[in-house]
């Protein structure tokens, strides 16, 4: 279950300047003016290149006084936007921009973060700063990036990744919480996942075996879906199941979603994330909201 929030509603941004770290800032700006909360935007210095491999000791109070400078410009963007400037504040931290983040997600309602992916050949690699954020922030998290599909209306609809061993119930129950509050609805997708790797040798399963998976799995997750929808009776929500590969299967329903969400079970203390959710954020159309279910609170 979803623990609560009880703390000042607060949208944390992690800012830096780049495209994604943009798309960020604007996100931020739309939940903070929905939330009627504050907006933290934060911008982490790391200390460990404050020292140079070429012997330049570099002044972090002069590097802190530069980002302090930039930060500055985020908050006429917000009051562009329609934030109060009462309600904006920048942060120049020094340390590690994942761990900034994630200590300041306790009181937060909100983490958002841009994705910094990079690309080598066709494959694209995801930040560590959004993979270490996610991994262990206290609340839910954001990951947005600047080529994420952007529409003149929303589609109003929120995706929520869900298996039949219920990992995905608080990210449903989440999803239902903010489409009660804001409007749309929720699509609650599962995907009987196809056999895979070298060392599967039972032949392909057959339209009739796949059919039969997908049959089962749809009557476990309405099963498992249905006290929550019901405790949200004034929300639509959808369930689809599908045959395949997850991370394909997912990546090409975010072009259609406003926002997808799931769960991370990273645990203490590598707190390390699986590859459905590394390759969702660096391959997924639309924001993706990831939620901790051990001990993250709800916004």
């Amino acid at each position: 279950m979803l623990k609560p929030y009880e703390g000042p509603a607060r949208v944390v941004v992690g800012f830096d300047g780049s495209e994604d770290a943009a798309r960020a800032l604007e996100y931020g700006i739309v939940e903070a003016r929905h939330r009627e909360a504050e907006l933290v935007v934060v911008h982490a210095v790391d200390d460990t290149v404050l020292n140079s491999a070429w012997g330049v000791v570099f002044d972090p109070e002069e590097i802190k006084l530069g980002a302090a400078e930039m930060l500055a410009s985020t908050i006429d963007v917000a009051v562009a936007h329609g934030l109060e400037r009462g309600r904006v504040r920048t942060q120049v931290v020094l340390g590690n921009t994942a761990a900034a983040l994630t200590r300041m997600s306790s009181d937060a309602s909100l983490v958002v973060v841009g994705r910094r992916s990079t690309s080598t050949g066709e494959k694209a690699f995801v930040g560590s700063t959004a993979v270490g954020v996610v991994g262990a922030a206290h609340c839910p998290v954001v990951v947005v990036s600047s080529t994420d599909v952007v529409r003149e209306t929303p589609a109003g609809l929120i995706g929520v990744a869900v298996d039949t061993s219920a990992r995905g119930a608080v990210a449903l129950e989440w999803a239902l919480r903010e489409c009660q509050s804001r409007g749309g609805k929720v699509s609650v997708i599962s995907v009987c996942r196809a056999p895979q790797g070298r060392w599967f040798s039972g032949g392909h399963p057959t339209a009739e075996q796949q059919a039969a998976a997908v049959k089962v799995t749809r009557q476990r997750m309405t099963e498992m879906i249905q006290p929550l929808a019901e405790a949200f009776p004034d929300v639509a929500v959808e369930l689809e199941v599908e045959y395949g590969v997850p991370l394909d299967i997912l990546a090409a329903r975010t072009a259609e979603l406003d926002l997808l969400a799931l769960e991370v079970h990273a645990a203490f203390p590598t707190y390390s994330v699986g590859g459905l959710i590394r390759g969702l954020m660096s391959h997924g159309s639309c924001p993706i909201a990831v939620i901790r279910p051990k001990d993250s609170h709800g916004s």
